[in-house]
């Protein structure tokens, strides 16, 4: 039992599953579970769980995994197949944090003001400024061109993939680019994860190896 004053019902189920499966598990590079199991050991621990995914999604997104689990090193929650996910083992941290002492980088404004008046303070208004603006020109030196938005894929043997922009550029020399982009509001529950760059690249290898890559990740701050 863990004892920890501020453990959630989210934690106990997580801490519970990942016990269970990294004692029968020989090869701990990745422990695989599925979503009935995450029924079964809600279940268990007398726990209503109306979302069973969401455990995942709250992990691999918005919290770190409890220090129960990471105690024995770092871990990603990613998806495996459809009502499949597995906890794989990483040389580092599962989410990226913005150094501090960074310089600020001023521009012109150029997004018009009723689009300004109206856009909302999430990753749908970020990604509103930073079109407006060319910030993906300004900062990647390329020529670069917004393609689609909300992009809903699959990555084959992992599973579901989401993307919020995707670009395509051209550098000076005919050089082709394609930026995925991952937009994060301000909102302290959202965080940049590892997870997302690694989905991004096995999803560019399958879909577009012939393209130049540059993987973005933004986060608004105010």
């Amino acid at each position: 039992m863990v004892n920890d004053l501020n453990i959630t019902d989210y934690d106990k189920i997580i801490i519970s599953l990942f016990k269970k499966k990294y004692r029968t598990t020989e090869e701990k590079g990745e422990i695989y579970f599925t979503k009935d199991e995450i029924v079964a050991t809600a279940k268990k621990l007398k726990i209503e769980l109306r979302n069973p995914p969401d455990i995942v999604y709250t992990f691999r997104t918005r919290r770190a995994l409890p220090s129960a689990i990471r105690k024995t090193g770092n871990w990603i929650l990613i998806p495996k197949g459809k009502g499949k996910f597995a906890f794989a083992k990483t040389a580092r941290a599962p989410f990226v944090d913005i150094q501090d002492g960074l310089s600020h980088i001023e521009i012109l404004n150029a997004l018009p003001e009723i689009v300004e008046k109206y856009a909302s303070n999430d990753e749908q208004g970020l990604l509103s400024v930073i079109r407006y603006n060319r910030l993906i020109d300004i900062f990647t030196g390329i020529t670069c061109f917004h393609l689609q938005s909300h992009i809903r894929t699959t990555i084959a043997g992992e599973g579901q993939i989401e993307i919020d922009e995707l670009y395509v550029g051209i550098d000076k020399n005919g050089k082709e680019f394609i930026l995925p982009i991952e937009a994060k509001s301000p909102d302290q529950r959202d965080k940049l994860g590892w997870f997302s760059i690694i989905q991004f690249l096995l999803l560019y290898n399958q879909e577009t190896p012939q393209f130049h890559r540059a993987i973005l990740q933004l986060e608004l701050e105010f």
